[in-house]
């Protein structure tokens, strides 16, 4: 390429006239407006219809002046728009083979830079290769440039930089990459320790690899609460479907013994003899000096039937009627008989909550019942 010609531009028409067009119209419009203002006079103050109807024509007249100035001022800025935008054309015209030349010489300019920071790329990256090689799996080298070699006033490619200067920069921040590694191990669990490290290599950014790591901390430790407490609750709900399982176990299971006792008096009162069954299902109370008194003429009776099973509740009420020590119930029952009997009364006492009971063998002695 020949070296640069010196050449002096000349300047073409100095003190030229611009726009002589506008200002003598600016001058003519100025000239009439001031005449059309002074034929007009003051409003002054409007005292009646007739002052009234006399402002608005004449405000009406002046309007009127305004718009036909005003359209003549749009008439004249088209045609010093036009003349402005056929002058820029033919600046493009005049100055097309300057620009031409300009361009020629920034497309070479660039072409040379394009090589130039290539070739020192890749002098900066065997460089990088030979003096970090277990680091290059981690930071590729084009990474590094354009997150460390790119400071302002530090461009490793760049003209204002050496080449051995853009190595030991290169050089100095691979050193520092391995200084913010080893504080990363000394801040961050080492539960995170990898995570953080993946950060750091990616970024190159320390303080933006602890936050995260700090982040990554706080989730855990707030994803292991959240575990807690929804596992709390689940031992607590298993806990009282438990509770409610054995409840319903244990009505179940009193239901079923109301039921077998039910059953059990039933069959006693039905292996029974039939004529203290007839006198116990009548109520009836006598006096005896023996214990074997003559039979009585009886009409045969209903066979007592067990009594229903009652519920919790029913026996609830049943016990709260039971009288306390020292009280006298309202009814009290005595009478003879077998084995079986007793058994089933007794039976029959228990369905019934019937309390404060006495049951014994006579041993062959006669015992004197009594009414009171």
């Amino acid at each position: 390429m020949s070296d640069a010609q010196q050449v002096e531009a000349v300047p073409i028409e100095e003190g030229m006239a611009t726009l002589t067009g506008a200002e003598r119209w600016l001058a003519d419009a100025r000239a009439k407006v001031a005449a059309l203002a002074a034929s007009y006079s003051s409003p002054g103050e409007i005292e009646g219809p007739k002052d009234f109807k006399g402002a608005k024509d004449t405000r009406a007249g002046i309007n009127r002046d305004i718009k036909e100035l005003d359209a003549q001022r749009k008439a004249a800025t088209r045609q010093m728009e036009d003349a402005l935008r056929d002058f820029r054309e033919g600046v493009k015209d005049v100055l097309e083979p300057l620009t031409d030349l300009e361009a020629e010489y920034k497309s070479a300019i660039d072409a040379y830079e394009e090589r130039w920071q290539a070739q020192r790329r890749e002098e900066l990256r065997a460089e990088y290769e030979d003096f970090a090689p277990d680091l290059v799996p981690l930071v590729p080298f084009d990474r590094l440039l354009a997150l460390r070699g790119c400071e302002p006033k530090k461009k490793w490619v760049a003209h204002s930089m050496g080449a051995e200067a853009a190595k030991a920069a290169m050089r100095a921040a691979v050193e520092a990459i391995g200084a913010d590694e080893r504080t990363l191990e000394a801040s961050v669990d080492a539960e995170d320790l990898e995570d953080a490290k993946s950060d750091l290599f990616t970024t190159l950014d320390l303080g933006a690899a602890i936050r995260n790591a700090m982040a990554r901390a706080e989730q855990r430790e707030r994803v292991r609460r959240l575990e807690e407490e929804r596992r709390r609750r689940e031992e607590e709900q298993r806990r009282i479907e438990a509770e409610m399982a054995e409840r319903r176990a244990q009505q179940e299971r009193e239901r079923r013994e109301r039921e077998e006792a039910a059953r059990r008096a039933a069959a006693l009162i039905e292996e029974a003899d039939p004529a203290v069954t007839a006198h116990a299902a009548g109520g009836s109370v006598f006096v005896a000096d023996n214990p074997a008194p003559a039979p009585v003429p009886y009409e045969p009776p209903e066979i007592l039937q067990a009594p229903p099973a009652m519920s919790v509740g029913e026996r609830a009420a049943v016990a709260s009627g039971t009288p306390k020590a020292g009280e006298v119930p309202e009814y009290v029952f005595c009478g003879y008989g077998t084995r079986a009997q007793a058994e089933a009364f007794e039976v029959w006492c228990q369905a019934q909550g019937v309390g404060r009971r006495l049951k014994m063998p006579t041993g062959g002695t006669p015992w004197k019942l009594t009414r009171r």
